[in-house]
């Protein structure tokens, strides 16, 4: 196996997104990139496209103590959660999370109702991350983290406010909930960061709409985590999209809205794979209508050790395709220095709804090489691209669905994509195939408009499988 990954020599250069330059660190030597036609010869092309940055990474294997622990109740059910206080709640299909069923728990006027869950929990760490869809109407309702079922860092909404602190008596107002954003009318995403820095606990509040950190909150207790809790303090709250992770969810991305869609997809890498060469995956791409090139699409991912245990630009290979308008695609890949991807053809490629592809990543050790091709079986093209590489195997892999809103000129749910990734496999470095279960297809946010429709959402051939 190859030591750590070692960036070839770079050069700096330059990649736009709209009006704002951005420097980005470009390989010296150019990749040679090739469009390969069924019936005719090879066409060359090389042309930047958009920057695709990692989702955060931390493995289990590298980082002691990572966990992940996901629950959305799709299966109807309440699925490790216990009641700790009040009437227990129930899963209900209204009010819907966009036709998906939620948590409703109701107070009543004397006691809060509450519930504590926690399969899978590792404590101890020094970073937990967690995100929750909350439909409060004129209620108060709040999600978190607990020690022995004692709230100890708290996100929620209060009277159309959106609140956050360390306990019910200690929450501070972070804002109105926004309106108008790609989230179900009624419902709310928050996400936070509680980590330990040189002062003590704090907790770092995102919510939906937001380009940067809403509030910083100072949680001196979190610290001594053992679960998850859900808090009802007065009338009816509908709770969903619940994750409790060991690696950091939001991420500030300059001039990135992070939680309007940008990298929807993730295996939750709390383990890392056999060392592998090979990465295989198929899509069928159903139907689409998208007002704007280069917004919206659809990928693989495929990380050596660097990229699974950092979130950098290095060591992070990706392929995939641009969901583009007037039934065409543009395929691209980015080559694990820099977050710019390569599209393979300077235009986009016309293919009919319901076109199958097999993408793959492939690094070819004993020519030193990445190899990046997409087969298009549909129309019988296929597009190829390799760059040097002299680093490690890879380790870990995500799947995503990418919208870029830095650039969009037209809201989220104006996008439309129906389609389904599959078959995602890698083979080792010893040569043997080994299918990836629905976990590396699980969404990072875990839901999408719902003209955003894919196989890997629900319970099919590599449905969503509840963790919690």
């Amino acid at each position: 196996m190859r030591e750590v990954f070692t960036a070839p020599s770079i050069s700096t250069g330059v990649a736009r997104f709209g009006a704002v330059a951005v420097v980005l660190l470009l390989l010296a030597a150019v990749p040679v990139v090739s469009l390969v036609p069924a019936a005719s010869g090879n066409e060359t092309g090389s042309i930047a496209g958009p920057a695709h940055y990692p989702l955060p990474s931390r493995a289990a294997a590298v980082v002691p103590g990572a966990f992940s622990f996901v629950s959305n109740f799709e299966d109807g059910k309440l699925d490790g959660w216990t009641s700790i206080s009040g009437t227990p709640p129930a899963v209900t299909s209204s009010p819907s999370y966009s036709g998906e069923p939620g948590l409703s728990s109701v107070a009543s006027s004397t006691v809060p109702q509450m519930d504590t869950a926690n399969k899978g929990f590792i404590t101890g760490d020094s970073l937990i991350s967690f995100q929750v869809a909350i439909n409060a109407g004129s209620g108060a309702g709040f999600f978190g983290l607990g020690d022995q079922k004692k709230p100890v860092a708290l996100v929620g909404v209060s009277k159309g406010e959106v609140v956050a602190g360390s306990s019910p008596g200690s929450l501070v107002s972070l804002g109105p909930v926004p309106k108008g954003t790609s989230y179900p009318k009624g419902w709310v995403y928050i996400a936070a960061n509680v980590n330990l820095n040189g002062t003590g606990w704090v907790m770092s509040v995102f919510v939906d709409n937001s380009k940067a950190v809403t509030g910083t909150i100072n949680v001196p207790a979190a610290g001594g985590y053992t679960d998850a809790l859900i808090m009802t303090m007065s009338g009816r709250v509908s709770y969903t999209d619940i994750t409790v992770l060991s690696y950091a969810i939001p991420i500030v991305i300059p001039g990135y809205n992070n939680m309007e869609g940008y990298g929807q997809g993730s295996g939750l890498l709390v383990s890392l794979l056999p060392a592998y060469n090979n990465l295989t995956g198929q899509m069928t791409l159903d139907s689409w209508n998208t007002p704007q090139r280069a917004e919206l699409s659809f990928q693989i991912n495929a990380m050596n050790s660097t990229g699974t245990t950092q979130s950098t630009c290095a060591g992070f290979f990706q392929l995939g395709i641009d969901i583009d308008p007037k039934g065409t695609i543009q395929p691209w890949y980015v080559p694990g220095v820099d977050c710019g991807s390569t599209w393979f053809s300077p235009t986009p490629t016309p293919t009919p709804p319901g076109s199958h592809l097999v993408l793959s990543i492939v690094d070819d050790w004993a020519a030193n090489k990445i190899r990046f091709t997409i087969v298009d079986t549909t129309i019988g093209q296929t597009f190829k691209a390799s760059i040097p590489y002299h680093g490690s195997l890879f380790l870990s892999t995500y799947t995503q669905l990418e919208f870029q809103p830095c650039c969009n000129r037209y809201p989220i749910r104006d996008y439309q994509f129906t389609g389904s990734l599959y078959g995602l496999q890698i083979t080792t470095k010893d040569g043997k195939t080994e299918g990836l279960g629905a976990g590396y297809m699980v969404p990072f946010i875990l839901d999408t408009p719902p003209s955003w429709d894919f196989t890997y959402y629900q319970t099919g051939i590599s449905g969503y499988q509840q963790i919690s």
